[in-house]
């Protein structure tokens, strides 16, 4: 009964995923354009999975799973976002099952269950497809700490290797699982009490070397993985003290979300020296005497120390001290740590409160309402992962200073044809980090975008006198100094552009769009087929290569075949957009389906209406071209930006 209610609960919580959009953050590199979740075959699935990385991680769990998703439902949102909230069920049960079997307490197991699968800290690990390594590292922690159960009971071979199958299955679903032998010697304290004469001490440690050496290859990978793709950089800009500071204030804020989760964010910028050290000193005096009245009540209450050390143990490889990232903390980070802080509290509360049956009933309730406030908490969490805009706004809400969201709400808010509410959270991203060159570039191409062409330009010459390497910012000058009349200044742009490295699809794009609207279609064209060989699922690239294809007045350049195949394939990887219809309206009016065409354009003009005015005039036009009878042509150059 407790497994079936914890699995009610977990779908009544996040069930509205079904409904969401993938979003901007990590999802569209980890899901939509991940040409590894393509596999050929089972044989190709396997060798993919161990041999590439995913985002900075190897993890080929992880990927093999989600190259299942794409097998099913190929890069459909809804579906991806369900298994998330299906996985994080079916660890909340097994953790249940593995507690009452360890502790022998099912109303507490079952408390400590339902906080792990209701808190509002764990929304981001399951709301969030990109972090489908944290509920499946989660199913087989608990199956794990079921398997060891089983051994404590009756120790052997079989039943050792279970537990270390278990931990190896986590690890390659995400290295988090490397402080999983330290939670067994918890485990061993209490309530397993394994640990009472020395003998038992030295081999309770003994039989954890083979866990141990598993954590410790996980770590050496992970480490090297990270360092080559650079995610570690950022350690060398912060120096260590400012990293053990924000340690200490990251858990003292862990604490407070744990019992208040209010003002929770996607992400929380990290203070660098801005953090003030009275806070931290005092975060980290209240931690070492909240660790050292534990130890001193290790045997009155020793669930306690186990619950403590479960969660400072666990939160320890994420605290920042080997930074990775802008971040100062992630409530993805309390995903498995704060199960700890359940079981300390669940065996507290018994021990107080449960000593008469008025007691436990009141106990009981508390529990009950406990629990149904984290849910109501969770489901408006929830609701705040719909889209990419709705999340931005929330972390921009919640958080001062957050140079990083105002810039990532704004490209979402571009790229719904909202440019003036964009143009304004770029500004105040730049205003707050005047150092960063990608601001200014999206305020150019906010302003682009209403067509104020000059003001774009000074904010593209901003940007590169910021940071004179920014990728983006040459092509989209030289778009805008097109459209203000200055060809010439537009081509030395984009002839200093074309030495750059071309292994970047994005550069690749930024290239093929400028030379389309520099009107030189022929070079878009080889631009464009690069930047797809380099990321096969660019909706943008697959868009704007289809448009020329169907639309050019050069009869050598199109091709109405492909640009229908192009134009179809951007529409399978998101959100219908008005830009990806008009040209599959092109293409079918290319290919002689004039029926088809005014149907796909009358889509994109209700898209367009609100979102786009200058489309949308646009499409009128070419939507009576269409019910003519008559494609229509272009030079491909018409319609960017």
């Amino acid at each position: 009964m407790v497994a079936a209610l914890l699995v009610v609960a977990t779908f009544a919580v996040y069930g509205q995923v079904l409904g969401h959009e993938f979003v901007d953050y990590d999802d569209l590199q980890v899901i939509v354009w991940n040409e590894n979740l393509r596999p050929a075959s089972p044989a190709d699935a396997l060798a993919r999975a161990f041999a590439t990385t995913l985002n900075a991680n190897w993890i080929p769990l992880t990927t093999l799973s989600l190259q299942l998703d794409r097998a099913l439902w190929g890069a459909r949102p809804g579906p991806t976002l369900l298994a998330n909230a299906a996985l994080h069920a079916a660890a909340a049960v097994a953790l249940f099952l593995a507690l009452a079997r360890l502790s022998g307490a099912v109303g507490r197991s079952a408390f400590a269950a339902g906080v792990f699968a209701l808190h509002p800290l764990h929304v981001e690990s399951v709301a969030w497809a990109s972090e489908r390594k944290d509920p499946l590292a989660a199913l087989c922690f608990a199956l794990g700490l079921f398997a060891y159960a089983r051994y404590a009971e009756r120790p052997g071979l079989r039943r050792g290797l279970a537990v270390c199958a278990w931990q190896a299955a986590g690890l390659l679903a995400k290295p988090v699982l490397v402080t999983f032998p330290c939670v067994l010697l918890l485990l061993d304290f209490w309530p397993l009490r394994r640990l009472a004469t020395r003998e038992a001490r030295r081999r309770a440690v003994l039989e954890k070397l083979p866990l141990a050496a598993l954590s410790a290859a996980a770590s050496l990978v992970t480490l090297l993985v990270q360092e080559r793709s650079g995610a570690m950089q950022q350690a060398a800009r912060i120096p260590f003290l400012l990293r053990a500071a924000n340690a200490a204030d990251a858990i003292g804020a862990y604490l407070v979300d744990a019992f208040w989760p209010a003002g929770l964010a996607v992400f929380y910028p990290h203070p660098l020296d801005a953090l003030p050290t009275g806070r931290a000193l005092a975060w980290a005096a209240a931690i070492a005497l909240l660790c050292g009245l534990t130890v001193r009540r290790r045997r009155r209450a020793p669930w306690l120390a186990t619950g403590l050390f479960w969660f400072l143990g666990m939160l320890v490889p994420m605290l920042g001290l080997v930074q990775v990232g802008m971040q100062a903390r992630a409530d993805r980070y309390t995903y498995l740590p704060l199960v700890g802080l359940a079981i300390a509290l669940a065996w507290q509360a018994e021990h107080r409160l449960g000593r008469s049956a008025r007691g436990r009933r009141a106990l009981s309730a508390a529990a009950l309402a406990a629990l149904l406030g984290l849910a109501g908490a969770s489901a408006l969490q929830v609701r705040h992962w719909r889209d990419a805009v709705a999340l931005h706004e929330r972390a921009v809400g919640v958080t001062q200073g957050n140079f990083m969201e105002h810039q990532r709400l704004a490209r979402a808010l571009l790229e719904r044809g909202r440019a003036v509410e964009a143009e304004y959270h770029f500004a105040r991203s730049a205003e707050i980090e005047p150092r960063r060159a990608d601001p200014l570039v999206g305020l150019g191409d906010a302003r682009l975008r209403q067509g104020r062409v000059e003001d774009a330009v000074q904010s593209y010459r901003r940007a590169l006198a910021v940071d004179p390497a920014q990728r983006e910012a040459p092509s989209h000058l030289a778009i805008a100094l097109v459209r203000a009349g200055r060809p010439a200044e537009a081509l030395a742009t984009l002839g200093e552009l074309s030495s750059r490295p071309g292994d970047d699809p994005a550069l690749q794009l930024a290239l093929a769009r400028a030379q389309a609207s520099l009107g030189d279609p022929r070079s878009a064209i080889e631009r464009y087929r690069e930047a797809l060989r380099l990321r096969p699922e660019s909706s943008a690239a697959a868009t704007e290569l289809a448009w020329i294809l169907a639309t050019s007045p050069e009869p050598e350049l199109r091709d109405p075949a492909e640009a229908l195949r192009l134009a179809e394939s951007a529409l399978r990887t998101g959100p219908p957009s008005a830009l990806a219809l008009d040209a599959l309206a092109a293409a079918c009016a290319a290919s002689g389906r004039f029926d088809a065409a005014a149907e796909q354009a009358q889509r994109a003009l209700a898209l367009a209406t609100r979102a786009n005015p200058p489309l949308a005039a646009a499409l009128r036009e070419r939507l009576a071209l269409y019910r003519a009878g008559r494609p229509y042509l272009a030079g491909g150059v018409d319609r960017l930006r």
